[in-house]
């Protein structure tokens, strides 16, 4: 049951959790762009497995952002957004104390990946769940310009810390935010679970997240090989498979089943044209925040802040 009451009434603890969130998950995919070289000296590694270990993270968060979503019916609102700040927080701990490119591929690429795939469905249901009319508005405008903020900053944010003091601690702010979102996560309304997990659509969960997890696979491996067919073969195999994932949700739909997504949402022009920008615009903005911040250190030979400061203009 939805929750009318104001800002002032509930109090503002329930937007200021979920805009932590929201602003550590922006931040976690364009923090550590700045710091590279770093990570490749102090880790021992070279530039294509860092690389690699940025995508990792797009991978997993991908992938599983629609069984994260569906795990909030599952548990609970709360329950998974609590269950995605854990994980989240055990990665951040992990990759602050890496020692080899595995613990910050293990830490950073796949539990964080896996924390925020939890944690983003969830920070726009609970404001929908717990706020109403104007004031839910409201609050989803301050979570949404947040997390703008938050992939604003980041590379300023990351290149500071690795300038004057450590990575780490970009990872270790993101450990002190999170333990601020679980002290006070107590606050938060508690939604139950609204569907059993028998009703959960298996064969689509696995359909759509590895059709994902193929697509964004092969868009990545586009700069990682000579030869076009193969990122090209990877793409088509996970375009397949979501067209599959369609057709699979449009017949759990017609048999009024629980779909994983509700496609009918995709026959509507603003929103499926929307969804294509903000698509074609991530990805034109996740290749150049990488490739900026490398060129600048690399071939002008700048320090991690400076690359940051430059990637604005």
């Amino acid at each position: 049951m939805e929750n009318n009451n104001n800002p002032s009434e509930i109090g503002w603890t329930a937007i200021i959790i979920v805009s932590l969130s929201s602003f550590i998950i922006a931040l976690d995919s364009t923090f550590m762009n700045v710091a590279i070289g770093n990570l490749v000296v102090d880790l021992n590694t070279t530039l294509s497995t860092v690389q690699i270990i940025i995508s990792v993270y797009a991978l997993t968060m991908a992938s599983l952002m629609l069984l994260g979503g569906k795990m909030q019916d599952l548990v609970g609102r709360k329950n998974a957004y609590v269950a995605g700040a854990v994980i989240f927080g055990f990665g951040t701990a992990i990759a602050a104390l890496s020692v080899n490119s595995t613990m910050l591929l293990i830490g950073w690429s796949v539990l964080e990946g896996v924390g925020a795939a939890l944690m983003t469905p969830a920070t726009a249901s609970i404001i929908v769940g717990m706020y109403s009319g104007k004031n839910r508005e409201f609050a989803l405008g301050i979570r949404t310009s947040i997390a703008t903020a938050g992939a604003g900053v980041g590379p300023l944010i990351g290149g500071f810390l690795a300038t004057f003091f450590s990575w780490r601690w970009a990872f270790g702010l993101e450990l002190g935010i999170i333990i601020i979102i679980l002290a006070l996560s107590r606050k938060l309304e508690y939604f139950p679970p609204s569907m059993k997990f028998s009703e959960l659509d298996k064969l689509g969960v696995l359909l759509s997240s590895i059709g994902l997890l193929l697509f964004v696979l092969g868009i990545l491996s586009i700069n990682l090989t000579e030869n076009f067919n193969t990122p090209a073969f990877i793409m088509g195999i996970g375009i397949l498979l979501l067209i599959l994932f369609y057709f699979r949700e449009k017949n759990v739909i017609s048999r009024n089943g629980r779909p994983l997504t509700d496609i009918r949402l995709f026959k509507k022009r603003n929103f499926a044209l929307g969804t294509l920008s903000r698509m074609v615009l991530n990805l034109a903005l996740a290749g150049a925040v990488f490739i900026l911040p490398v060129f600048f250190s690399r071939k002008l030979v700048l320090t991690h802040l400076q690359p940051a400061l430059l990637s604005y203009h």
